[in-house]
């Protein structure tokens, strides 16, 4: 048996690793559809986006004697949101789309 350079070995893993990282963050294993899941991403994205504004409305819009308070529950709820949608939209882009652009758009 011949044992092949270090060298020659990672450029094999790095070449093997280039040519399959345009099927995203998906292994062999991945059955689901990819345009119903980029599809399912992106409208859980846009929700958590406007939970994102609304909760930001309540927190700039609250007055009152507990106003401090409360403005501070909806800013928290806010960043919460926030987080997910960060959360989503990466895992949008691992599976080669970009945030916000459907599976059936080819631009």
């Amino acid at each position: 048996m011949v044992a092949k350079p270090f060298l020659t070995d990672i450029k094999t893993l790095r070449e093997r690793a280039r040519r399959h990282l345009e099927a995203g963050a998906v292994t062999e294993g991945y059955k689901a559809d990819r345009a119903t899941v980029l599809k399912l991403l992106n409208e859980a994205l846009a929700t958590e986006i406007v939970c994102v504004l609304r909760y930001k409305r309540h927190y700039f819009m609250a007055s009152g004697i507990n106003a401090q308070s409360v403005a501070a529950e909806f800013l928290q709820h806010a960043n919460e949101e926030q987080m997910h949608a960060d959360q989503i939209a990466a895992r949008i882009v691992q599976l080669g789309r970009e945030p916000g652009q459907f599976a059936h758009r080819h631009d």
